[in-house]
């Protein structure tokens, strides 16, 4: 067989190639901590289940700090911040003013080492991966989960900094993206193999390691789909015109989402009954949406009338993919997906004192550029 006149025997690519995908799989899986903790409500405990992915072993524990003493180093998770009688109420405030200083990151897909770069490079973390933003509110615009091969280390360091932030009188808002709910609802289509090994090995689906019986699995279901901050709205996908005449506001939004939508057992059964839920979880919905970067699908007036019905200045959304933060409608649509998901590279959007700044992973601030579409 040839191509581009080099020459191949299939013979040995197919002698080659499993031991190429071998050592390169070695390679990421020695650079890796066991997967987990997974953390199970079970009876009157709450056991810990963990899956050593290179090679291949399971353990676990009913959980308590003293437990975890002799156990595996997990990254970024920290045992003295798990609660295991916490009742994980939804976030009933969506609406915050006079916050002095914002940052926003989105789509950081199981880039655990980027996106914590970013963090620390900004100064929002320390180098010890502690809060450092004082007052200030951290925004992650949805996609935690799928793609990269670290999404747990980065659920349990943003679980740490959401509560060292709220002592530290900041905010960390995690907002639900398309990939969060394609995962609780049991959708894997962009699964890193990873966990594809850890589900097998611990003996659950995926989905089920963040089942309501769950620890994070509760923590995830009590996150809003949106927030508003100094007026400026922060959603993953965007906010469409046929949304907002349908549904008036983030609140409204947040609560349709968790009342019907997140672990519902048949979405299409759910969404056949009501053209409103229908059309939130459609590609024009609150998760899916990309129509403000269509030259002809989204216009001037079009955002002027989402922002009056939503009573906003601004939206920032993730889920569309650029290479740096981008501007749009002179800063009144601001996109924060700067395709972290490709490891080693990303932005931050920082907001202070009203001026906008795209926060490089070197650390240096550049202003951002208000434009017109």
């Amino acid at each position: 067989m040839s191509s581009g006149g080099v020459n191949f025997d299939v013979t040995q690519l197919n002698f080659l190639l499993p031991l190429l995908l071998s050592s390169l799989l070695a390679v990421s899986a020695d650079s890796l901590p066991p997967d987990g903790p997974y953390l199970f409500y079970e009876s009157d405990s709450l056991v810990a289940h963990w899956a050593d992915t290179e090679e291949r072993t399971t353990g676990k524990v009913v959980f308590s700090p003293d437990n975890f003493a002799a156990l595996p180093e997990f990254a970024s998770f920290d045992p003295g911040y798990v609660d295991p009688d916490r009742s994980f109420i939804p976030e009933t405030t969506a609406h915050y003013s006079g916050v002095s200083k914002v940052a926003a990151i989105s789509d950081i897909h199981g880039q655990f080492e980027t996106g914590r770069e970013l963090l620390r490079a900004n100064g929002i973390i320390d180098s010890a991966s502690n809060w450092a933003y004082g007052d200030g509110h951290l925004v992650i615009v949805g996609d935690i989960f799928d793609r990269g091969d670290q999404v747990t280390e980065l659920l349990w360091l943003v679980y740490k900094l959401e509560q060292q932030a709220d002592r530290a009188g900041g905010r960390v808002h995690f907002l639900l993206g398309n990939h969060e709910t394609m995962i609780l609802e049991g959708d894997e289509r962009y699964l890193n193999a990873r966990y594809r090994t850890t589900s097998g090995l611990i003996g659950e689906f995926y989905k089920d390691l963040y089942g309501p019986n769950t620890y994070l699995g509760r923590w995830l279901r009590s996150l809003p789909l949106a927030v508003e901050i100094n007026d400026i709205v922060f959603i993953h996908g965007g906010l469409s015109r046929s949304v907002v005449r349908e549904v008036r506001s983030i609140d409204q939004i947040n609560q349709l989402y968790r009342d019907y939508l997140i672990d519902a057992e048949d979405l299409s059964s759910v969404t056949d009954k009501s053209a409103r839920l229908e059309l939130l979880y459609g590609r024009t919905g609150p998760l899916w949406y990309r129509g403000y970067f269509s030259r002809e699908g989204f216009s001037e007036q079009d955002l002027k009338f989402v922002l009056r019905k939503i009573d906003a200045k601004g939206i920032v959304v993730g889920h569309t993919s650029f290479t740096a933060v981008s501007s749009y409608f002179d800063n009144r649509v601001i996109a924060v997906d700067s395709s972290i998901k490709f490891g080693s590279v990303g932005e931050i959007l920082i907001i202070e004192d009203g001026s906008y700044f795209r926060g490089t992973i070197s650390g240096k601030r550049i202003p951002l550029k208000g434009s017109t579409k």
